[in-house]
């Protein structure tokens, strides 16, 4: 029996791995062997570390580039691994500028396709910026093509954090993806927080084979209530199974680094940091020691909104800035100017 795999897509801060999480929690209720990969755009394991530091769960980590172009060939080297390993579900979360499209094609590699199958590719959305993307990020045409494939393959389009916008945005939302996608199921919720069951029912672990795995779910139940059904336009995108095009062409990772020594951060500093860098800066994600805190802090900045969390982490302190054509020269002087 192939190993089902699902991609867990959407753009940057959405929610994919607040989902990953559930979904290695309700694996390990139901005695599943999870796999993971996990890309990451800059070069810091942030997410992965998040995963191993709530789950104990191993991932296979793929940095500094995006795996459905730059680092298209570590992917199918990172599966090939796993695939020894024999789990009951491969889970791949994907950067947030890549499109989804091109690791379907990577799973019908011949090195893979007999070991595993593509169960469901789920996109996260996040509902507060979801309608102004396509203007803010129109510059780069690429990572616009890419946003809307992340919507056009979804089998499960989550639109994430609706709790924070008016029913009307959720209308819009809606529309603008059965614009894309007229079959995808969509669920609205907060925390990326759905029925997990249609996902994983039928896969088995190991010591009780026998189900077939099942390609795509069925049914979700949304933690708010879904708006009413829109008209569905026939103008649905169907990306092209052979593009090897980039994802995007203007965003950059900068990694930012602290002094020697114990410095520390104020942070509110660190919070206006993340401001003064207006909307140029998409995202931003470290783990900082934080001046009054005894516990290193995992720092998250999306959607114009910070949020702290104590952690272990046991490494040096660091920043990672994502975001559209990003000055790192300018923002090195920034950031060693908050420990003048």
């Amino acid at each position: 029996m192939r190993i089902p795999v699902i991609i867990i897509s959407g753009f940057l801060g959405s929610g994919k791995t607040t989902l990953l999480l559930s979904l290695l929690k309700e694996s390990a209720k139901r005695g599943l062997t999870p796999g993971v990969v996990m890309n990451e755009l800059g070069q810091r394991d942030v997410d992965g570390y998040i995963v191993q530091e709530h789950t104990g769960t191993a991932v296979q980590k793929l940095l500094d580039g995006c795996i459905c172009c730059s680092r298209k060939e570590e992917l199918e080297q990172a599966l090939v691994v796993l695939v020894r390993r024999r789990p009951d579900v491969i889970y791949i979360e994907l950067t947030g500028v890549a499109d989804p499209a091109e690791i379907t094609g990577t799973l019908l590699q011949p090195s893979l396709r007999d070991w595993m199958a593509h169960r469901a590719t789920v996109t996260v959305v996040d509902a507060y910026h979801a309608l102004e993307y396509n203007s803010r990020l129109s510059a780069d045409k690429q990572l616009v093509r890419t946003l809307r494939s992340q919507l056009a393959t979804g089998d499960v389009i989550i639109v994430n954090k609706s709790d924070l916008v008016e029913q009307e945005v959720l209308w819009g939302i809606e529309k603008m993806i059965r614009k894309y996608n007229p079959r995808s199921d969509i669920v609205f919720t907060h925390y990326s927080t759905i029925n997990l069951a249609p996902l994983l029912t039928g896969i088995i672990p190991k010591a009780r084979v026998g189900s077939p795995v099942q390609r795509a779910p069925q049914t979700f139940t949304s933690a708010v209530p879904a708006p009413v059904a829109t008209a569905r336009a026939a103008t649905a995108v169907s990306p092209s199974e052979e593009r090897h095009d980039p994802s995007f062409s203007q965003v950059a990772a900068v990694t930012l680094t602290f002094p020697a020594g114990d410095a520390q951060l104020d942070s509110h500093r660190l919070e206006a940091f993340f401001d003064q860098c207006g909307s140029s800066l998409l995202r931003a994600k470290g783990h900082v020691r934080i001046e009054g805190r005894e516990a290193v802090q995992l720092v998250q900045y999306a959607g114009e909104r910070t949020h702290w969390e104590d952690s272990s982490y046991p490494g040096a302190p660091y920043v990672v800035c994502i975001g559209m054509n990003l000055n790192e020269a300018q923002l090195d002087v920034r950031w060693k100017a908050l420990f003048g």
